[in-house]
Formats: structure tokens, sequence, C-alpha cells
């Protein structure tokens, strides 16, 4: 009896190294349209330490600026130096006591007290959002590390009780002019609503638990599930580091890959 044809074998997927990669302020245009329908982006960056959230978070708070009236509240307690823009503050309190020249910008980093270990508390800057939303006031918060060392505000991917501005900023932050900009290095931890409720994630390189969550959460249709273990990270060269993709929950990946200072964006 003739044997059946051999199956060809499978080539290595290579859909994240094909075509030109696009301009990072193209995408940071798409993401902030609603700005223009008078909503509020609620918008997820994620991926492997060293693959450029932290660049990606500035671009998007400068074009936030450049599109919206609306301040910015953000809170970078990790380490002894910040690296983002603005007037420093401790915490809410300390804005309170001392309120900043907005002259000189609409940038607040609330630094906690870094070098005695003491961060900054997520709920107070949420809490403030919604003040200021109560005056007619539109805020983009930015959390550049959602949940790492917040044991007091998640566990197991549930927020703690009690925790209440927070969640609500997700969950309904859209229509009275409060943006979220999250950061999660191990989305796999990051609580439901904040995945259903973000507007775009920005995604670089991710693999393991991480990209499970994001097919758990549906968004890795279109074959962004094999484009994103692909993309460019550590031990790269930090020079060719940065390319991701824009995904969105319930949509296939429209297969463009995007760089920040690519072709003047």
């Amino acid at each position: 009896m003739a044997g059946s044809a051999a199956r060809p074998q499978q080539a290595p997927v290579a859909v994240a190294a094909a075509g030109a990669i696009r301009p990072g302020d193209e995408a940071a245009a798409e993401i902030l349209a609603q700005l223009d329908y008078n909503e509020a982006p609620q918008v997820g960056i994620i991926g492997d330490t060293g693959c450029g959230k932290s660049t990606a978070v500035e671009r998007l708070i400068a074009k936030y600026l450049q599109r919206s009236p609306g301040s910015v509240l953000v809170v970078d307690d990790k380490e002894l130096t910040t690296r983002f823009a603005g007037q420093l503050r401790r915490d809410v309190e300390d804005l309170r006591d001392h309120p900043i020249d907005w002259q000189a910008g609409r940038v607040v980093v609330f630094r906690g007290d870094v070098g005695r270990g003491q961060r900054a508390n997520l709920e107070e800057v949420a809490e403030l959002s919604w003040a200021r939303a109560a005056r007619g006031r539109k805020t983009l918060c930015v959390w550049d590390e959602l949940i790492a060392g917040r044991e007091d505000l998640v566990k197991n991917g549930q927020w703690r009780k009690g925790v209440t501005w927070l969640p609500r900023n997700f969950t309904m932050g859209r229509s009275p002019g409060i943006a979220n900009i999250w950061g999660a290095q191990l989305p796999q931890d990051v609580p439901r609503e904040v995945f259903d409720c973000s507007s775009a994630i920005i995604c670089f390189r991710q693999a393991g638990l991480g990209l499970q969550r994001l097919k758990e959460r549906d968004y890795l249709a279109g074959g962004a599930d094999q484009a994103v273990p692909l993309l460019p990270g550590p031990p790269v060269r930090p020079a060719d580091r940065g390319v991701f993709v824009v995904l969105r929950r319930g949509q296939p990946w429209d297969g463009k890959r995007y760089k920040f200072n690519v072709g003047g964006g």
C-alpha cells in the first residue's frame, strides 16, 4: 500500500518578525482617540522587565497632556530616583499641605518615602481623582506598577476588602474623565476588572503565566499568542528592544508592531 504523503514540517512561527515596525506615536494617537469623544481611556502596559514599559508610559503621558486639559497623577515609588518629569510630592497629604504650581506643569509624581521603604497610598490617589471629577476636572492616573509589592491592595488576583476607590477608577472612570495607565510585569496577578475595563493593552514581550492570563482574558486572538513571546527583550541589546503590539479584548490582533522613536514616533 502506498504510503500517505508526508506532512510538511511546521516552520517556526515568525509572525513577530514580519513587516515594518511602525512609529509608537501612531499607536498612542489611536489609543488616546477616546479623548476626542470626551471619554477617558483605560490603558494597560505589560511585558518583561527591560523591554520598554517606562518609555511607553512617558510617551503616553506627553500625548495626553497635548490632547487633554487634564492633570496627571503619577505613582512612582519603586526606586530611589524617578524617571517621570513632574512636581514631586510624598503623598496626597503632602500635596494638600504643599499645592503644586500649576504654572510649572500639570504632572504630580507621588514618591512615598523611598529611602524609608514607605510607599504612596494608591487608594488615596484614586480617591483624589474622584474628588477632582466631582469638580469637573479631568485626570490621568498613572500606576507605574499597579500591584507589585501591594499586598495591602490585592491578594490572589482579588481586591482586598475595603479597597474601593482604585477598582472604581477602572469600572466607572471612563465617563467622568478619569483615565488610567496601569503597568504590570506580572499580569497574572492583576484583578479581572482591570483587564475587562481596559480599552487597550500595550504589550511587550511576555510568556508563561502572563501570556496565559492574557489568553484567558481574551486578548490574544488573531495570532498575538504566537507573536508576543517573540518580541525583543533581554538579552537583546537595549537599542533593539521596545517593540510592542496593541491588544484589545475580544478583537483579533491587527498584525502591527510599534516602537517609539521609530520614524519620528
